[in-house]
């Protein structure tokens, strides 16, 4: 009898696949690269966008402060001073300009902390602060560099309060003598950064799910891939194992895994081209926006500097001077449009053609062929980007090279008074951001040459009534000594007594002669006889002369005190002048009315002669004869 005994079979273990290890492996591998790479794109694209909205900040808050006048700014000391409400619109304009801007404001510093000056903003609107009110919070980047600001910051990090999110930016403010009298600063929107922010991490998660599937989906194929041939492998061990000995395995995995290595090079270059390319565009666009700051700051300190000539030709011939010379251009030229409005004159130039066209008195009628005429009748900017084609648009032999033009309005209050002109001799030399960068500056070109064309007209205005009122006064004068009554205005006082003088002394008669103080040190035996004679003006007309004799060691301000006096004496006396010619004027027109009423007491014909002949005389003195006759025609045609 034979008993067989059956050996216990083992549960089969419960375990993960080679492929279900293998696509994991792969999966994990590929959320960590995915991820790895997200974040270095999202890290990337938002430092760079925060870097770019800084320089925007700063570009603004630069423009801010290139534009306020330091020392405007120094005298303010209440909200009701004029350079309090010039600032305030001055830098409502700017942000008025752009609707990021949240808020511009000045700020200075005392013993307590910092206070607000001025900030811009309408009136009644909410969140503007009042001169003199304390920033209850300033950021300590503010409070680490307000005393010794040179260039502007900008903050950080975004800032957000009840109002939403913001970027703050400092500037300093200068005086002419470059010192620190404030700071200015403007809030920009952080809202759109944020927005920015946001898209950019869904598009670094759309990537990361993007590489994230491609990762799942070709460790799947490779872990296929792989498996395989050990799945062969089995396969005919198994068989090998039942007695198929004749089981052939062969196994070829060369080319599967060329075609998955293939395939995640394919995937890495087309990510890294992906972040290469945003990298590229974000370079560009912050090149572009540097490029534009770095016009508008020339812009602001070439109008700047222009502003400060004194006289409308110098104000001229040094704005055409420092645009050709920061702009590198070929020609540069200002016209202005006659008083008819027919002809845009050519006034300032830098080059040598620009100063030959001058003394040839060139001009071009407004509303005629040419970039300039045109620009003069439309208050349009124009630009002809290629002239040397077109020789109907610029057709000049003493500018020859001219190859790109642009024309700007100046224009004060939508009333044309001149066309800037610039010129390239180079091809495609402008566009449409040069347009609105040059109109900035022909803008507040125009604004200067406006305020020295007004402020040369005031002060000639002012020239021409000293000119009159000195001529009058002089006249009045002249006629008061016609009339006898200045002969005895001539005293001396010695201390003791008053003496009526007819002559004026030497130095007297030269001080009269030069309208200005001279002094005689004459010596004698005794002592050194200081005399100065000072004259009486009155209206710029010299009227008489003060002669003093001082001793030795007088007071240095007795001189400052008889001028003092002077002056009153003059008011004084035109005072007397002008209540002598009231009366005088009183005594002939009682005269007149007193002979009139006279001759309208008779009504016959020769009662009136007799009684008119006899007042006149009368009135006119003793010493004088008076004469009436009335001719017949017949006398007249006989004389």
């Amino acid at each position: 009898m034979t008993i067989e005994t059956q050996t216990p079979v083992e549960a089969p273990r419960r375990y993960l696949s080679l492929r279900a290890k293998l696509i994991l492996g792969f999966t994990l591998l590929s959320a960590f690269v995915s991820f790895i790479t997200a974040r270095g794109m999202y890290t990337n694209l938002q430092s760079q966008v925060l870097d770019e909205f800084k320089n925007r900040a700063l570009g603004l808050v630069e423009l801010a402060s290139l534009q306020l006048d330091g020392d405007e700014f120094q005298q303010i000391t209440s909200d009701q001073d004029e350079n309090y409400e010039k600032i305030r619109l001055q830098n409502l304009r700017i942000r008025s300009s752009d609707s990021g801007v949240r808020g511009i404001f000045t700020m200075r510093k005392d013993n307590q902390g910092i206070y607000f000056v001025v900030d811009a903003g309408e009136p009644g609107e909410e969140n503007i602060a009042t001169f003199g009110e304390r920033y209850a919070d300033p950021s300590e980047i503010l409070v680490e560099n307000f005393d010794t600001m040179t260039d502007a910051i900008v903050e950080a990090e975004i800032s957000t309060d009840q109002d939403g999110s913001f970027l703050s930016a400092y500037a300093p403010i200068l005086t002419s003598d470059s010192e620190l009298v404030g700071v200015i600063g403007v809030d920009i929107l952080a809202d759109t950064i944020l927005q920015r922010q946001r898209q950019i991490l869904l598009q670094a998660f759309v990537v990361f799910l993007i590489a994230l599937g491609l990762g799942i989906f070709f460790g799947y194929v490779a872990g296929n891939a792989l498996t395989e041939p050990v799945i062969v492998l089995i396969k005919g061990a198994r068989a090998f194992a039942v007695g198929k000995l004749d089981q052939h395995i062969e196994i070829r995995t060369r080319d599967e895994v060329e075609d998955l290595s293939k395939t995640f090079n394919s995937m890495a270059d087309e990510i890294r081209g992906l972040i290469n390319g945003l990298e590229m565009r974000v370079a560009e666009r912050t090149k572009e926006l540097q490029e534009q700051t770095l016009r508008l700051r020339t812009s602001a300190e070439i109008a700047r500097d222009a502003a400060s000539s004194h006289n409308l030709s110098e104000l001229l011939d040094k704005a055409v001077n420092l645009i050709q010379e920061r702009f590198e251009l070929y020609h540069t030229g200002i016209f202005l449009v006659d008083n008819n409005n027919d002809y845009a004159i050519l006034t300032a130039s830098p080059t040598s053609a620009g100063k030959q066209m001058i003394a040839n008195n060139y001009k071009l009628r407004v509303g005629e062929v040419g970039i300039v005429g045109r620009v003069a009748a439309t208050g349009e900017p124009r630009i002809t980007l290629d002239t040397g084609s077109d020789a109907v648009q610029f057709n000049n032999p003493l500018l020859p090279r001219t190859r790109s033009q642009m024309a700007l309005p100046l224009k004060v209050e939508n009333r044309m008074i001149g066309v800037l002109d610039v010129q390239s001799d180079q091809q495609q030399a402008f566009d449409e951001n040069d347009i609105a960068i040059m109109q900035i500056l022909a803008d507040q070109l125009a604004t200067a040459i406006e305020r020295t064309r007004l402020l040369q007209q005031v002060e000639q205005n002012l020239s021409d009534l000293e000119q009159a009122y000195g001529q009058f006064t002089r006249e009045s004068w002249k006629t008061l000594g016609e009339a006898g009554l200045l002969s005895k205005a001539g005293y001396r006082f010695d201390n003791i007594r008053i003496q009526q003088i007819t002559e004026v002394s030497t130095l007297g008669d030269k001080a009269l002669q030069t309208g200005t103080i001279l002094m005689d040190n004459a010596k004698n035996d005794s002592a050194t006889n200081n005399q100065v004679a000072i004259p009486i003006k009155l209206r710029g007309q010299t009227i008489g002369v003060v002669t003093a004799s001082l001793k030795d060691g007088y007071a240095q301000t007795a001189i400052s005190t008889l001028e003092l006096a002077i002056e009153r004496l003059a008011v004084s006396l035109e005072s007397a002048r002008l209540y002598e010619e009231a009366r005088l004027r009183a005594d002939r027109e009682r005269t007149i009315a007193q002979v009139t009423s006279n001759i309208s007491s008779v009504t016959e014909f020769d009662a009136i002669l007799r009684t008119t002949v006899e007042e006149v005389g009368k009135s006119l003195g003793d010493s004088t004869e008076v004469s009436i006759q009335i001719l017949s025609e017949t006398d007249q045609a006989n004389r």
